[in-house]
């Protein structure tokens, strides 16, 4: 298969139709992380079946649709179509488009396919959507963490084994469910048998069952017919009572009526008596309304008049407080008017003053500043005396320290000559150390030479321990697959055994017979269904089909007895009489005789042909005979298996021992090597020592010269700078002109802090009498507004005053009135008051009349309630009785198919002879206790007693077709993991060469093997990596640096690859974890895999040297964010048009 073509549309990031073309050679993937390169890796899995949404960084499978960003909407579906060509070049398109809800849906040249079928054809190609070809990121770190039996996995997919995989699971889910329908049915056969013997019982229930039935109907017919009779009589009687109460009830309705019309006079007068009462009622409700009314006039005139006095009273005291605040305005306001006069002269005078005061200070502030001018020059002078003579001495000092230091480097130059003079030799230190030397690299080649000698005994013990764990593998899982085999038919033949114990009856044939290998079948065939059938005479009161036994004839020629190895009495009369023979020679039989074949073709002497049949008893007897072969065969497996175990074991710790000895030796040789480090090291040191020595001497005697010159030099400067320091002047002679500036400048400062005190205080009081002057003239305006304020309030006091007075005249008149008026009602009230008691008198008298007319009418409703209701009552009854007739025809019609009067005639029975139906109910309850007390019982039991007979005859022929199924796919599931087994082994020994090849390319030396590990069955094995970088010793892929790590990861996935190649790999990022020199090699092993191999090769990359590589480039870009496209370089094309 080659692919060719990649087409995406809606995929995740490739939102628009994208095509990557995928052609022969190194074709690279380039562009910034993020921008959906991995895309393409996982669109090639998609396309080729990939379920798992966590593989394709999904949550869920819809992920995988193009889910929208800011700028462009969200998909409906994605699509990828693969375009290929299978091995006879014939066009292979496989598409796989999903929906938003809908899920994905797989077309193959167009025809809708199974996503299995899909997967199917990829892992017939050696490709798939698990390949390991299709190397994701991460794949490089996961085969370096992966543990041996997940390793195993991409042995398998090598191996190519992944189609026998599915197919062995679809066997042995078959086989469990064809073992679990065998159950099924073995349990189905026992209940049918004892559905059987149940079925005959209840026959003979059923039928006396029927014969109570028939006598159960006669008496029915009897009790009905009498029900009927006296139901009609009782309707009669009943009719006949009815008629007289129809009479009653007409003398009552008569009565009735009169005691109406009384009732009606009564209730009209009792109305009228109470209209009366509620008018006079009204009357004197609504002169207290009126009375009410007048009262409260009155208490509101009253407390008018009230409130008008005490507004009087408070307007008389406010005009009063008026009267003396105007008075008190006119005092204030005089008083004043002359502090006012007072408090501007003040001010006037204090501003006149303030000039002179400031004049004053301006003055002293002069003299003060000439002063201060005084005191710096003075400080200054005395300041550069003191910084002279601080130079001076500080240079004296200089001088002398640079002396001393000079004579203490003299002296300890002179100690140093002498130290060194009085150390050790070093020309001898250094022969010492040289000699030492020369021994140690004599030591180092003597252990290389033995551990060269150790390691060539090493190979070859490596190649007998892996010849030795070949065969203990073989030997062992030959003997595990027998084991297995031996184990599932030892278990079902102990499944038989416990069934058969459980029936807890006779023995069967097939549990006591045993024939020679070759013959299970031509067994079977004769003995057919017989096979079940028990050994020994059956009880007398047992049915059924049973092998009793009789006189044995002379056995025939070739007779099937001859080939029994087990043989009960029971069967020989039967297998003495036939013929077994390879095949059907035709034969002429005599009576009783018969011919079978090995493959079990029956023929009888009165020329019944069989064929086909005992399949089941055919291969219950092959398992027998397979489990004495296989039981036979088990010791000889076990002591071979035995016996390369211990080979390997010798082999194994022989190889351990000098591993350890080579392991020592080597650390004894890096001993050897470090101690020759050790010995140089110290002959380095000590040649150094000496060449340090000398120039240290040489270069001690030319300081010594140049420290002489360096005295004088020092001296003569001491010398300069004391005679510098006395040629200065005294340190005190400007101290007493600087303490009469500082005087006077002290002074010159006190006299300008009094005239600003001064002018400060003149400040103070002339804002104080300002302060004053504003506070006395809003004095005065605050008295000249409340005088106003009160000439106003004097004015409104008088004008409320006279309004009060005008209100009062109003309303003084009004008490007197009110009470007249309210005098003059009480008059009326006693009036009405005499009405409304005369009114209730009349009522009540009515009302009295009213309850009798109503307890008469009551009276006589109530008897004719009583005759209607014993009219009704016997009406009901009359038409109950013949509701109860009728209701008896009615059953008798449904029940016998014929009226009550002819059941007499059908059933046989005297009309005249006839009990009372209560005696006949007593007959029918009898003969259906005796019906009931059969019990449940069933009619059909004959008929489902032929049913489940067949059923049992099906059921068996089942049975044998389930058991040789099973047989088949035992044999199947067998064969399967021979194949795989022999594959994976041979895929392992191919992979493990590719593996010890490409780690010595990659590595540029040491060597590697692979090794199954955890289990001698291949199938179940770990696979385990040991490799020894050069320069190391050997240990597994967890022992290794990183880089070693992903190298050696590599060169498995390459030897995976190169064992069975699949049309296409995919590497992401494979070269992330590789320097520059690694990268090389990496390519340069790719180059050569694309000219030994067929397969196009799709590289995801950010190395530039990868990059460089590569026959053509497609580029992944994001120009939008959210969305990838593709844009392609044939690099190959470009270098020629380069060179053109």
């Amino acid at each position: 298969m080659q692919f060719h073509r990649l087409k995406l549309s809606g995929f995740k990031s490739f939102v628009e139709p994208a095509e990557l073309r995928i052609e022969p050679g190194l074709t690279g993937v380039v562009g910034p992380n993020g921008c959906g390169k991995s895309n393409l890796l996982e669109a090639i899995r998609w396309v080729m079946g990939e379920t798992s949404a966590k593989s394709m960084r999904s949550g869920g499978m819809e992920d995988v649709i193009f889910a929208g960003t800011s700028t462009r909407p969200p998909r409906d579906f994605a699509e990828v179509v693969l375009h290929a060509s299978d091995d006879a070049d014939d066009e292979l398109i496989v598409t796989r488009r999903i929906e938003r809800g809908a899920g994905s849906a797989y077309r193959v040249n167009g025809r809708d396919v199974r996503a299995k079928d899909v997967a199917l054809t990829f892992a017939d190609a050696a490709t798939g959507a698990h390949s390991p070809a299709l190397v994701s990121q991460g794949k490089i770190a996961q085969v370096i963490a992966a543990r041996p039996a997940e390793r195993r996995a991409m042995l398998e997919e090598a191996a190519g084994i992944a189609g026998l995989h599915v197919r062995r699971k679809d066997a042995e889910s078959k086989l469990r469910g064809a073992e679990a329908n065998l159950a099924r049915l073995e349990d189905l056969m026992a209940g049918l048998d004892t559905q059987i013997a149940s079925l005959k019982r209840q026959a003979k229930q059923a039928e006396r069952y029927t014969e109570l039935t028939h006598k159960i109907q006669s008496a029915e017919a009897r009790l009905l017919f009498a029900r009927w009779r006296e139901a009609a009589a009782a309707a009669k009687a009943a009719r006949a009572a009815a008629e007289a109460a129809t009479a009653q009830v007409t003398e009552a309705q008569a009565a009735v009526e009169v005691a109406q019309a009384e009732q009606a006079d009564a209730a009209q007068a009792l109305s009228a008596a109470r209209d009366e009462l509620a008018d006079r009622r009204d009357d004197a409700s609504a002169h207290g309304h009126r009375m009410a009314a007048l009262s409260e006039k009155l208490d509101a005139a009253e407390t008018r008049l009230a409130d008008l006095a005490r507004q009087r009273q408070r307007l008389e005291e406010d005009r009063s407080d008026a009267d003396r605040l105007t008075s008190a305005a006119v005092e204030a306001l005089a008083r004043l008017t002359d502090e006012l006069a007072a408090s501007r002269e003040a001010v006037t005078v204090a501003e006149a003053a303030r000039p002179v005061l400031a004049e004053r200070a301006e003055d002293r502030e002069r003299a003060s500043r000439t002063a201060e001018l005084a005191l710096a020059k003075a400080t200054a002078d005395q300041a550069g005396v003191e910084a002279e003579w601080r130079v001076a001495e500080a240079a004296v000092e200089q001088a002398e320290a640079r002396l001393t230091r000079i004579e203490g480097e003299a002296a300890r130059i002179a100690r140093t000559r002498t130290e060194l003079a009085a150390s050790g030799d070093p020309e001898a230190d250094v022969i010492a150390a040289r000699e030492a030397a020369e021994e140690a690299a004599d030591q180092l080649s003597r252990l290389r030479t033995k551990l060269a000698g150790d390691q060539a005994r090493k190979a070859t013990l490596q190649t007998a321990r892996d010849e030795a764990s070949s065969a203990l593998a073989a030997a062992r899982a030959e003997l595990a697959g027998v084991e297995r085999e031996h184990t599932a038919l030892g278990r079902d033949r102990d499944a038989r055994a416990k069934r058969e114990a459980g029936r807890q009856g006779m023995a069967t044939p097939l549990d006591r017979v045993s024939v020679a290998p070759g013959y299970e079948r031509a067994l079977a065939a004769v003995l057919g269904r017989d096979g079940k059938s028990p050994l020994g005479a059956p009880p007398p009161s047992q049915d059924g089909r049973f092998w009793a036994g009789a006189a044995a004839p002379a056995p025939v020629a070739d007779s099937l007895l001859s080939r029994m190895t087990a043989c009960p009495d029971e069967l020989s009369p039967r297998l003495a009489l036939v013929h077994c023979v390879d095949a059907d020679d035709g034969r002429a039989l005599g009576p009783g005789e018969w011919l079978v074949t090995r493959a079990g073709h029956l023929r009888r002497w009165d020329g019944f042909i069989a064929r086909g049949e005992g399949a089941a008893e055919a291969a219950q007897l092959e398992a027998a005979n397979r489990f004495a072969e296989l039981d036979a065969a088990l010791p000889p497996l076990r002591e071979a298996a035995a016996s390369a175990e211990a080979e390997d074991q010798a082999v194994r710790e022989e190889l351990s021992a000098l591993q350890t000895a080579l392991v020592a030796q080597e650390r004894g040789i890096a001993g050897a090597i470090e101690a020759e480090r050790q010995a140089l090291r110290r002959m380095d040191q000590a040649e150094a020592a000496k060449e340090r020595l000398a120039a240290r001497l040489a270069e001690l005697a030319a300081s010594a010269g140049d420290i002489e010159t360096q005295i004088a030099v020092a001296a003569a400067e001491v010398e300069t700078a004391r005679a510098a320091r006395g040629r200065l002047p005294a340190r005190d002679a400007g101290r007493a002109a600087l303490e009469a500036a500082q005087a006077k400048n002290a002074a010159a400062r006190a006299a300008v802090q009094a005239a600003f005190a001064e002018l400060a205080a003149q400040d103070q009081a002339l804002a104080a009498s300002r302060e004053r002057l504003a506070g006395q003239q809003a004095d005065h305006a605050g008295w000249q507004a409340r005088s106003s304020d009160a000439e106003r309030r004097m004015a409104e006091t008088t004008r409320r005053l006279a309004e009060i007075a005008e209100e009062h005249a109003v309303h003084a008149a009004k008490p007197a009135a009110l009470t007249a008026e309210i005098e003059a009602g009480e008059d009326t009230r006693n009036r009405l008051a005499a009405e409304l008691a005369a009114a209730d008198a009349v009522m009540r008298e009515a009302d009295t009349r009213q309850r009798a007319a109503d307890a008469a009418l009551a009276q006589v409703t109530e008897a004719l309630a009583q005759a209607r209701e014993s009219r009704a009552s016997l009406a009901a009854r009359a038409e109950n009785e013949e509701l109860r007739r009728a209701e008896m025809a009615r059953i008798s019609g449904e029940r016998f198919q014929c009226p009550p009067p002819l059941l007499a005639d059908r059933f046989g029975f005297s009309e005249d002879a006839l009990s009372p139906s209560a005696e006949e109910s007593v007959e029918l309850e009898k003969l259906t206790a005796a019906r009931e007390r059969i019990g449940p019982v069933n009619l059909v039991a004959a008929d489902e007693l032929a049913r489940i007979e067949g059923e049992h005859g099906t059921s068996a022929q089942e049975q044998a077709e389930l058991v040789e199924a099973i047989a088949r796919l035992r044999g199947s599931i067998g064969s399967l993991n021979r194949e795989g087994r022999e594959r994976l082994r041979a895929a392992f020994e191919a992979v493990d060469g590719h593996f010890r090849v490409l780690f010595t390319r990659l590595f540029e030396g040491g060597q590697a093997h692979l090794a199954l590990v955890d289990s001698d069955d291949p199938l179940e094995a770990g696979l385990e990596i040991y490799a020894q970088p050069p320069g190391k010793r050997l240990q597994s892929l967890s022992l290794l640096s990183g880089g070693e790590q992903a190298l050696t990861a590599t060169a498995l996935i390459f030897a995976l690859f190169l064992t069975n190649p699949a049309p296409i790999c995919v590497l992401d990022e494979v070269d992330a974890p590789l320097d520059d020199a690694n990268v090389e090699r990496f390519c340069d092993l790719l180059d050569s895999m694309v000219r030994t191999t067929t397969t196009r090769y799709l590289i995801v990359t950010h190395n530039a040297v990868t990059m460089s590589r590569m026959h053509r480039l497609f580029g992944v870009t994001m120009a939008e964010k959210g969305v990838s496209r593709l844009v392609s370089v044939d690099l190959g094309e470009a270098a020629l048009l380069a060179a053109e």
